[in-house]
């Protein structure tokens, strides 16, 4: 119960923050937060993914066609992970193998999205 007061808490701070931002993209930054928000608990402690958080990284994955989607969508996450300190990256890393999507690259505190084709 509390982990699910803690989740719905996250969620609301980064809705409420999200236009505070400042990320233009084409897949808006708010989108690609809302679609990998059941994701939280799994980016904090690991353990079993829901499988509405792989629906979500579909979702996003499918979203991000351009290499600018691409791009966007990186800067979006890694911002919003410094933001929040709650994504431990080795979890993260492993969430596009989990939910058996291929993403052209390897998810990390140290991405450099600028250099995502």
């Amino acid at each position: 119960m509390a982990n699910a007061k803690l989740i719905c808490a996250l969620l609301l701070c980064i809705l409420v923050t999200a236009p505070m931002l400042n990320i233009e993209a084409s897949i808006p930054c708010h989108t690609v937060k809302v679609d990998l928000a059941t994701c939280l608990g799994y980016f904090r402690k690991g353990g079993s993914v829901p499988n509405s958080c792989c629906k979500g990284v579909q979702n996003v994955n499918n979203a991000a066609r351009t290499t600018k989607d691409r791009r966007d969508t990186c800067n979006c996450l890694k911002t919003t992970a410094k933001q929040y300190h709650i994504v431990n990256f080795r979890f993260a890393a492993d969430l596009p193998r989990i939910c058996r999507v291929k993403i052209p690259y390897r998810i990390s505190a140290s991405i450099d999205c600028s250099r995502i084709k």
